[in-house]
């Protein structure tokens, strides 16, 4: 162990020669006066490190999970999320291909797109791996306009993720696995063999080791840590935190502190902007209905292919005057798609944001647009529209275009404005869910899941993060049990 006076005597010879070391080093001051052994050791207690432990358990290891939130905090974002899990509609050949095509195209070719096959080979068996541990999942739907589609957990959006959480908890605790609680690592223990072996780790009883022959991190990404969304996009720090605030992003810099590699963690591409109507009774979210609706912002006007999903439109969002906007639609288009009526739902449930207005010139006035403004947009898309697109129109819609009928019953969602719910980017693995150095050399003994592995860029399906959370905790899983036995 370091002490504080040798790091600080150390750090001074350092600047002298010109170099600087990083304070996350500077913490350590004492050696922990309680030891604890196991074969796995798992840092996280969502949806990935969840199912990493319970595998990891299944296959035969001791198993420890840790979080540094109180046990009736558990869950990090998984927690709080809609709970929809991206796959393909089958297991076939051609609706994996369509699948990892459909995901590439979200992500303009970025992200891990080595990874996105291992996602769609996985991701079936992964589901019905979790529903013979008790989980259950509403029918899959598409994701129209595209060929993936999702399956939400029981008994649907926003209810079912704190269910499935739990089963899958009982089951890894039923299975003999064992949990800390308010136990936050504060660093990881990288043996002579250069092999990471524990953590140390805060208590609130002071400093304890947990040695461990391999150790998972699923510690989320750095959505709720200001320092590192400025750091990602100027004014980043600012934006509405909409989901766990315990997700500052430990395990990267954890990892990064013993050489591990991290990319998509800088500009505007690497955050995922959802718009959100922040409610006295909680936070509308209009996901599933923002395709086939039309944006309006401040001007009256549309700033954004719809369509395109709720990624590209919060970015959108936060270029546009206020950071404000509306998301319209009509009779006929709420009682033609199901999807806008699911949104409805959540909007009725947070006491607030939807709007209902009989004919353009009162919608206006709701939404604090001028009547003319909005009328000149709304009759020059109608006008375009054709076949199901607008391509005439500014911009132009690509998908699910239908035209809107200026003097009937008009609906809006309003006022919606950004929120971060997550990040894209953080730690590099491999298809083994090792993590690896910048240069692609694995770091033995780590392995990572779920957002903290985050392999998406720019934009990606709604289900892809609890995917990759459900199929990379498995894999961790398995990895990390089968080095631990070596």
């Amino acid at each position: 162990m370091i002490s504080r006076r040798k790091v600080i005597k150390i750090s001074g010879a350092m600047a002298a020669m010109g170099f600087s070391l990083n304070p996350a080093y500077a913490w350590l001051t004492g050696q922990p006066d309680k030891t604890i052994s196991c074969d796995v050791l798992v840092i996280g207690s969502g949806i990935a490190g969840t199912v990493a432990a319970l595998q990891a358990q299944e296959d035969g290891a001791n198993v420890l999970m840790i979080d540094k939130a109180a046990k009736n905090q558990r869950g990090g974002n998984s927690k709080v999320c809609l709970g929809s899990f991206l796959m393909p509609e089958n297991n076939s050949e051609e609706a994996k291909k369509a699948f990892v095509e459909d995901v590439k195209k979200k992500s303009l070719g970025g992200g891990r797109s080595d990874l996105y096959e291992v996602l769609a080979d996985n991701i079936l068996d992964s589901i019905k791996w979790a529903e013979s541990n008790g989980a259950g999942f509403e029918p899959w739907l598409q994701q129209a306009p595209w060929r993936v589609g999702v399956r939400i957990a029981s008994p649907g959006q926003y209810k079912g993720m704190p269910t499935l959480l739990k089963t899958l908890f009982d089951k890894y605790i039923e299975k003999g696995g064992k949990v800390l609680f308010k136990t936050k690592a504060k660093q990881l223990l990288v043996n002579g063999k250069g092999a990471v072996d524990g953590a140390v780790c805060q208590t609130e009883d002071g400093l304890v080791k947990i040695s461990a022959k391999a150790v998972i991190l699923a510690t989320g990404g750095y959505s709720a840590n200001r320092e590192m969304l400025e750091a990602a996009h100027p004014g980043g720090a600012n934006i509405l935190i909409r989901g766990n605030k315990f997700i500052t992003g430990d395990g990267i810099r954890l990892a990064q502190e013993i050489g591990a590699g991290t990319r998509g963690m800088v500009g505007v591409e690497s955050l995922h902007l959802p718009v959100v109507y922040d409610g006295p009774n909680g936070r509308g979210s209009p996901t599933r209905a923002l395709p086939y609706c039309l944006g309006i912002n401040a001007e009256g006007k549309r700033f954004v292919d719809e369509s395109l999903g709720y990624a590209s439109f919060g970015k959108a969002t936060l270029q546009q005057t206020r950071q404000t906007v509306a998301l319209i639609f009509d009779e006929a288009m709420l009682q033609k798609e199901k999807r806008i009526g699911m949104s409805v739902e959540l909007f009725k449930r947070a006491k607030g944001g939807l709007i209902e207005a009989n004919g353009y010139e009162q919608l206006a006035k709701e939404i604090g647009v001028q009547p003319a403004a909005l009328k000149s947009t709304l009759e020059a898309y109608n006008a375009s529209v054709k076949d199901g697109k607008a391509l005439g129109a500014e911009p132009p819609k690509t998908n699910l275009a239908e035209k809107i009928n200026l003097n009937g019953k008009l609906f809006a969602f309003y006022p919606l404005t950004p929120s971060i719910t997550m990040v894209y980017g953080g730690l590099t693995v491999n298809k083994n869910a090792q993590v690896t150095e910048p240069d692609g050399r694995p770091i033995k003994g780590l392995y990572a899941a779920g957002e903290t592995i985050n392999l998406y860029y720019h934009d990606y399906h709604g289900g892809g993060i609890l995917s990759q959370s459900l199929v990379f905790g498995r894999i961790a899983a398995n990895q990390a049990v089968k080095y631990a036995k070596e």
